[in-house]
Protein backbone atom coordinates (compact mmCIF):
# COMPACT_ATOMS: atom_id res chain seq x y z
CA UNK A 1 0.00 0.00 0.00
CA UNK A 2 2.86 2.34 0.74
CA UNK A 3 4.71 2.04 -1.92
CA UNK A 4 1.32 2.13 -4.21
CA UNK A 5 1.39 5.91 -2.70
CA UNK A 6 5.02 6.42 -3.67
CA UNK A 7 4.47 5.34 -6.92
CA UNK A 8 1.22 7.68 -7.42
CA UNK A 9 3.38 10.87 -5.68
CA UNK A 10 5.80 10.41 -8.43
CA UNK A 11 4.09 10.29 -11.38
CA UNK A 12 2.34 13.28 -9.97
CA UNK A 13 5.66 14.93 -9.65
CA UNK A 14 6.61 14.32 -12.70
CA UNK A 15 3.27 15.49 -14.05
CA UNK A 16 4.18 18.97 -12.34
CA UNK A 17 7.47 19.12 -13.98
CA UNK A 18 6.46 18.22 -17.19
CA UNK A 19 3.56 21.19 -17.12
CA UNK A 20 6.19 23.93 -15.31
CA UNK A 21 8.65 22.77 -18.95
CA UNK A 22 6.37 23.39 -20.99
CA UNK A 23 4.87 27.20 -19.12
CA UNK A 24 8.50 28.02 -19.28
CA UNK A 25 8.38 26.86 -23.16
CA UNK A 26 5.12 28.83 -23.65
CA UNK A 27 6.36 32.21 -22.10
CA UNK A 28 9.52 32.14 -24.00
CA UNK A 29 8.07 31.56 -27.53
CA UNK A 30 5.45 34.71 -26.03
CA UNK A 31 8.67 36.32 -25.66
CA UNK A 32 10.17 36.06 -28.48
CA UNK A 33 6.76 37.34 -30.25
CA UNK A 34 6.46 40.33 -28.15
CA UNK A 35 10.15 41.26 -28.91
CA UNK A 36 9.54 40.43 -32.87
CA UNK A 37 6.70 42.87 -32.33
CA UNK A 38 8.82 45.65 -30.87
CA UNK A 39 11.66 45.55 -33.40
CA UNK A 40 8.76 45.50 -35.72
CA UNK A 41 7.15 48.75 -34.44
CA UNK A 42 10.26 50.34 -33.60
CA UNK A 43 11.59 50.36 -37.26
CA UNK A 44 7.67 51.17 -38.41
CA UNK A 45 8.20 54.59 -35.93
CA UNK A 46 11.70 55.25 -37.56
CA UNK A 47 11.74 53.99 -41.34
CA UNK A 48 11.51 57.79 -42.12
CA UNK A 49 14.68 58.49 -40.35
CA UNK A 50 16.74 55.11 -41.39
CA UNK A 51 16.03 55.76 -44.96
CA UNK A 52 17.04 59.12 -44.01
CA UNK A 53 20.49 57.88 -43.36
CA UNK A 54 20.71 55.87 -45.87
CA UNK A 55 20.67 58.86 -48.43
CA UNK A 56 22.96 61.09 -46.82
CA UNK A 57 25.35 58.44 -46.36
CA UNK A 58 25.35 57.43 -49.83
CA UNK A 59 25.27 60.93 -50.65
CA UNK A 60 28.47 61.02 -48.40
CA UNK A 61 30.05 58.61 -50.12
CA UNK A 62 29.55 60.19 -53.69
CA UNK A 63 31.05 63.36 -52.26
CA UNK A 64 34.02 61.65 -51.34
CA UNK A 65 34.67 59.61 -54.25
CA UNK A 66 34.42 63.21 -56.49
CA UNK A 67 37.02 64.47 -53.91
CA UNK A 68 39.50 61.99 -53.21
CA UNK A 69 41.10 60.43 -56.58
CA UNK A 70 40.93 56.96 -57.45
CA UNK A 71 43.79 54.52 -56.27
CA UNK A 72 45.26 53.09 -59.54
CA UNK A 73 48.33 50.41 -59.57
CA UNK A 74 51.02 48.73 -61.96
CA UNK A 75 52.00 45.34 -61.55
CA UNK A 76 55.46 44.14 -62.78
CA UNK A 77 56.08 40.02 -62.69
CA UNK A 78 59.78 39.56 -62.78
CA UNK A 79 62.12 36.88 -62.62
CA UNK A 80 64.80 36.85 -60.01
CA UNK A 81 68.04 35.94 -61.46
CA UNK A 82 71.41 34.70 -60.17
CA UNK A 83 70.00 34.27 -56.87
CA UNK A 84 68.92 37.56 -55.86
CA UNK A 85 65.39 36.79 -54.57
CA UNK A 86 66.63 37.94 -50.85
CA UNK A 87 67.54 41.27 -52.71
CA UNK A 88 64.87 41.59 -54.43
CA UNK A 89 62.56 41.55 -51.06
CA UNK A 90 65.26 43.86 -49.45
CA UNK A 91 65.34 46.34 -52.03
CA UNK A 92 61.60 46.66 -51.97
CA UNK A 93 61.16 47.30 -48.68
CA UNK A 94 64.50 49.61 -48.71
CA UNK A 95 62.13 51.89 -51.35
CA UNK A 96 59.14 51.45 -49.22
CA UNK A 97 60.89 53.15 -45.83
CA UNK A 98 62.27 55.87 -47.32
CA UNK A 99 58.81 56.63 -49.26
CA UNK A 100 57.31 56.60 -45.55
CA UNK A 101 60.32 58.67 -44.36
CA UNK A 102 60.13 61.39 -47.21
CA UNK A 103 64.05 60.73 -47.35
CA UNK A 104 64.65 63.27 -50.13
CA UNK A 105 68.45 62.27 -50.80
CA UNK A 106 67.55 58.81 -51.34
CA UNK A 107 64.73 59.67 -54.61
CA UNK A 108 67.11 62.80 -56.07
CA UNK A 109 69.39 60.58 -57.63
CA UNK A 110 66.52 58.70 -59.37
CA UNK A 111 65.40 62.09 -60.17
CA UNK A 112 61.90 61.62 -58.45
CA UNK A 113 59.81 64.65 -56.58
CA UNK A 114 59.30 63.64 -53.06
CA UNK A 115 56.17 65.74 -53.46
CA UNK A 116 55.35 62.92 -56.77
CA UNK A 117 55.33 60.35 -53.70
CA UNK A 118 52.62 60.91 -51.81
CA UNK A 119 49.80 57.99 -51.73
CA UNK A 120 52.69 55.96 -53.86
CA UNK A 121 53.09 52.04 -52.03
CA UNK A 122 55.31 49.22 -53.40
CA UNK A 123 54.80 45.46 -52.27
CA UNK A 124 56.03 42.40 -53.74
CA UNK A 125 54.58 38.84 -53.63
CA UNK A 126 55.53 35.24 -54.61
CA UNK A 127 53.45 34.03 -57.54
CA UNK A 128 53.34 30.37 -56.67
CA UNK A 129 52.53 27.72 -59.08
CA UNK A 130 51.17 24.44 -58.21
CA UNK A 131 52.88 21.89 -60.71
CA UNK A 132 50.93 18.92 -61.60
CA UNK A 133 52.38 16.20 -62.46
CA UNK A 134 51.13 13.34 -64.00
CA UNK A 135 52.85 9.59 -64.55
CA UNK A 136 54.38 10.52 -68.20
CA UNK A 137 56.29 13.57 -67.21
CA UNK A 138 57.59 11.85 -63.99
CA UNK A 139 58.89 8.86 -65.98
CA UNK A 140 60.17 11.65 -68.84
CA UNK A 141 61.77 13.19 -65.74
CA UNK A 142 63.24 9.58 -64.55
CA UNK A 143 64.88 8.57 -68.83
CA UNK A 144 66.00 12.27 -68.40
CA UNK A 145 68.32 11.59 -65.17
CA UNK A 146 69.01 7.79 -66.59
CA UNK A 147 70.72 9.39 -70.07
CA UNK A 148 72.54 12.44 -67.39
CA UNK A 149 74.04 9.20 -64.79
CA UNK A 150 75.72 7.65 -68.50
CA UNK A 151 77.84 11.13 -68.42
CA UNK A 152 78.28 12.10 -65.10
CA UNK A 153 82.19 12.48 -65.45
CA UNK A 154 81.27 15.06 -67.95
CA UNK A 155 81.44 18.75 -66.43
CA UNK A 156 78.34 19.61 -68.82
CA UNK A 157 76.29 17.63 -67.05
CA UNK A 158 76.96 20.11 -63.73
CA UNK A 159 75.69 22.86 -64.92
CA UNK A 160 72.55 21.14 -66.73
CA UNK A 161 71.60 19.87 -63.53
CA UNK A 162 72.32 23.31 -62.00
CA UNK A 163 69.94 25.28 -64.67
CA UNK A 164 66.96 22.46 -63.88
CA UNK A 165 67.43 23.09 -60.46
CA UNK A 166 67.63 26.55 -60.18
CA UNK A 167 64.45 27.28 -62.86
CA UNK A 168 62.54 24.40 -60.32
CA UNK A 169 63.38 26.23 -57.08
CA UNK A 170 63.31 30.18 -58.39
CA UNK A 171 59.66 31.25 -58.26
CA UNK A 172 58.17 34.10 -60.66
CA UNK A 173 57.10 37.04 -58.24
CA UNK A 174 54.55 40.51 -58.78
CA UNK A 175 55.59 43.82 -57.51
CA UNK A 176 52.84 46.05 -57.12
CA UNK A 177 53.12 49.91 -57.22
CA UNK A 178 50.32 51.91 -55.92
CA UNK A 179 49.56 55.72 -56.76
CA UNK A 180 47.23 58.38 -56.95
CA UNK A 181 48.37 60.05 -59.65
CA UNK A 182 48.01 58.57 -63.25
CA UNK A 183 50.49 61.30 -65.07
CA UNK A 184 53.80 60.76 -62.97
CA UNK A 185 53.28 57.63 -61.51
CA UNK A 186 53.86 55.26 -64.72
CA UNK A 187 57.54 57.53 -64.35
CA UNK A 188 58.07 56.72 -61.16
CA UNK A 189 57.29 53.00 -61.54
CA UNK A 190 59.83 53.08 -64.65
CA UNK A 191 62.66 55.06 -62.73
CA UNK A 192 62.34 52.68 -59.50
CA UNK A 193 62.46 49.78 -61.73
CA UNK A 194 65.94 50.64 -63.35
CA UNK A 195 67.27 51.47 -59.58
CA UNK A 196 66.07 48.00 -58.53
CA UNK A 197 67.99 46.62 -61.51
CA UNK A 198 71.17 48.53 -61.01
CA UNK A 199 72.36 46.78 -58.00
CA UNK A 200 76.82 46.52 -58.29
CA UNK A 201 77.17 43.32 -56.80
CA UNK A 202 74.52 40.94 -59.35
CA UNK A 203 75.53 43.52 -62.02
CA UNK A 204 79.08 41.49 -61.78
CA UNK A 205 77.51 39.01 -61.18
CA UNK A 206 75.35 38.70 -64.10
CA UNK A 207 78.82 40.25 -66.33
CA UNK A 208 80.27 36.58 -65.07
CA UNK A 209 77.37 34.48 -65.57
CA UNK A 210 77.17 35.47 -69.12
CA UNK A 211 80.44 34.68 -70.26
CA UNK A 212 80.95 31.88 -68.93
CA UNK A 213 77.74 30.82 -70.85
CA UNK A 214 79.19 32.21 -73.84
CA UNK A 215 81.99 30.55 -73.05
CA UNK A 216 80.53 27.19 -72.80
CA UNK A 217 78.87 27.68 -75.89
CA UNK A 218 82.05 27.96 -77.95
CA UNK A 219 83.60 24.89 -75.79
CA UNK A 220 80.64 22.53 -76.99
CA UNK A 221 80.95 24.14 -80.68
CA UNK A 222 84.63 22.59 -80.33
CA UNK A 223 83.70 19.71 -79.03
CA UNK A 224 80.64 18.87 -82.00
CA UNK A 225 83.17 19.74 -84.67
CA UNK A 226 85.65 17.17 -83.14
CA UNK A 227 82.54 14.94 -83.00
CA UNK A 228 82.13 15.41 -86.26
CA UNK A 229 85.43 14.92 -87.79
CA UNK A 230 86.13 11.73 -85.74
CA UNK A 231 83.16 9.93 -86.87
CA UNK A 232 83.63 11.76 -90.56
CA UNK A 233 86.93 10.22 -90.48
CA UNK A 234 86.06 6.55 -89.08
CA UNK A 235 83.26 6.46 -92.06
CA UNK A 236 86.48 7.38 -94.74
CA UNK A 237 88.40 4.58 -92.81
CA UNK A 238 85.70 2.19 -92.51
CA UNK A 239 84.55 3.25 -96.80
CA UNK A 240 88.38 2.50 -97.63
CA UNK A 241 88.93 -0.96 -95.59
CA UNK A 242 85.72 -2.62 -97.24
CA UNK A 243 87.41 -1.17 -100.72
CA UNK A 244 90.16 -2.73 -99.72
CA UNK A 245 88.95 -5.99 -98.61
CA UNK A 246 86.94 -6.57 -101.48
CA UNK A 247 84.43 -9.57 -100.03
CA UNK A 248 82.45 -6.48 -98.28
CA UNK A 249 82.91 -7.54 -94.74
CA UNK A 250 85.26 -5.26 -92.82
CA UNK A 251 87.44 -6.40 -89.72
CA UNK A 252 88.70 -3.85 -87.83
CA UNK A 253 91.23 -4.29 -84.75
CA UNK A 254 89.85 -3.42 -81.28
CA UNK A 255 92.36 -0.30 -80.97
CA UNK A 256 90.91 1.24 -84.31
CA UNK A 257 86.98 0.67 -83.38
CA UNK A 258 85.38 3.69 -82.28
CA UNK A 259 82.09 3.90 -80.30
CA UNK A 260 80.07 6.13 -82.76
CA UNK A 261 76.28 6.10 -80.90
CA UNK A 262 78.27 7.23 -77.48
CA UNK A 263 79.76 9.99 -79.85
CA UNK A 264 76.35 10.77 -81.30
CA UNK A 265 74.86 11.06 -78.02
CA UNK A 266 77.22 13.30 -76.93
CA UNK A 267 77.02 15.73 -79.45
CA UNK A 268 72.81 15.41 -78.97
CA UNK A 269 73.51 16.47 -75.27
CA UNK A 270 76.21 19.32 -75.88
CA UNK A 271 73.64 20.55 -78.63
CA UNK A 272 71.26 20.67 -75.96
CA UNK A 273 72.90 22.14 -73.37
CA UNK A 274 73.86 25.27 -76.64
CA UNK A 275 70.50 25.30 -76.10
CA UNK A 276 70.10 25.90 -72.68
CA UNK A 277 72.93 28.56 -72.66
CA UNK A 278 71.82 30.45 -75.32
CA UNK A 279 68.35 30.69 -73.14
CA UNK A 280 70.16 31.45 -70.21
CA UNK A 281 71.84 34.40 -71.95
CA UNK A 282 68.36 35.77 -73.61
CA UNK A 283 66.45 35.88 -70.27
CA UNK A 284 69.36 36.58 -67.89
CA UNK A 285 69.78 40.40 -69.61
CA UNK A 286 69.04 41.82 -66.20
CA UNK A 287 69.13 41.08 -62.70
CA UNK A 288 65.29 40.95 -62.14
CA UNK A 289 64.17 39.61 -65.58
CA UNK A 290 60.93 41.70 -66.63
CA UNK A 291 57.82 38.98 -67.59
CA UNK A 292 55.04 40.92 -67.77
CA UNK A 293 55.24 45.18 -67.56
CA UNK A 294 51.72 46.17 -66.46
CA UNK A 295 49.67 48.79 -67.87
CA UNK A 296 48.09 51.72 -65.29
CA UNK A 297 45.14 49.66 -63.69
CA UNK A 298 42.26 50.97 -61.19
CA UNK A 299 42.56 49.26 -57.86
CA UNK A 300 39.06 47.25 -56.92
CA UNK A 301 38.04 47.50 -53.13
CA UNK A 302 35.99 44.52 -52.20
CA UNK A 303 32.13 45.07 -52.24
CA UNK A 304 32.24 45.93 -47.68
CA UNK A 305 35.22 48.18 -47.92
CA UNK A 306 33.47 50.84 -50.68
CA UNK A 307 32.50 53.44 -49.38
CA UNK A 308 28.71 54.00 -50.69
CA UNK A 309 28.39 49.92 -48.34
CA UNK A 310 30.35 51.51 -45.52
CA UNK A 311 29.30 54.83 -44.61
CA UNK A 312 25.58 54.52 -44.68
CA UNK A 313 25.84 51.46 -42.00
CA UNK A 314 28.16 52.97 -40.10
CA UNK A 315 25.22 55.86 -40.01
CA UNK A 316 22.73 52.99 -39.17
CA UNK A 317 24.46 51.40 -36.36
CA UNK A 318 24.86 54.77 -34.86
CA UNK A 319 21.30 55.62 -34.94
CA UNK A 320 20.60 52.36 -33.29
CA UNK A 321 23.18 52.83 -30.65
CA UNK A 322 21.91 56.40 -29.99
CA UNK A 323 18.34 54.54 -29.32
CA UNK A 324 19.49 52.26 -27.61
CA UNK A 325 21.12 54.09 -25.16
CA UNK A 326 17.73 56.23 -25.20
CA UNK A 327 16.49 52.77 -24.11
CA UNK A 328 18.68 52.53 -21.07
CA UNK A 329 18.28 56.01 -19.92
CA UNK A 330 14.69 55.75 -20.25
CA UNK A 331 14.50 52.60 -18.07
CA UNK A 332 16.71 54.18 -15.30
CA UNK A 333 14.85 57.00 -14.56
CA UNK A 334 12.17 54.40 -13.75
CA UNK A 335 14.21 52.42 -11.56
CA UNK A 336 15.00 55.62 -9.61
Amino acid sequence: MADQEQLNNSNTSDEIDLGQLLQLVKRGFHSLGNFILRVFIYLKRNILKLIGLVIVGIAISYGLSQIISKKLKTDVIVHPNFESKNYLYDAVSEVSSNIKAKNIAFFEDMNIAIEDLKGFEISVEAIEDEEIKTDDSVLNEMKYLEVLENFKDESFVIDILRSELSEKSVIDHKITFAYRDGQTGPAIVEKLMKYLNSNEYFSEIKKVYNDNAISRIAKNDQLIHQIDQLVENYSKALLAEKQKSGSGVVYMEKENTLNVPSLLTMKNELLKEIEVKKLEVAQQTEILSVLNFGKTQEIKKSFFNQTYFLIPIVLLLAFFMFSFFQYLNRKAKEIE
